[in-house]
């Protein structure tokens, strides 16, 4: 689970406070439904956010057709 992911489900932050502003600042730009992370697009709908095992994946799909 991201720092992102963790601070939106959870509201836990990490102990080191510039990291801690760094996550509150980004967690602004997502947001958690039915427990996935999908991040804001202000033209675009949202984007789903993906694990980076899952990336391989869906770019071999993508470019094999």
């Amino acid at each position: 689970m991201t720092p992102v992911h963790q601070y939106l489900d959870t509201g836990m932050l990490p102990d080191d406070k510039k990291e801690a502003v760094k996550v509150k600042r980004r967690a602004c730009a997502y947001v958690i439904l039915d427990g996935k992370l999908y991040r804001r697009g202000f033209s675009t709908p949202l984007l789903k956010c993906v694990d980076e095992g899952q990336v391989d994946y869906i770019l071999n799909e993508i470019h094999e057709g």
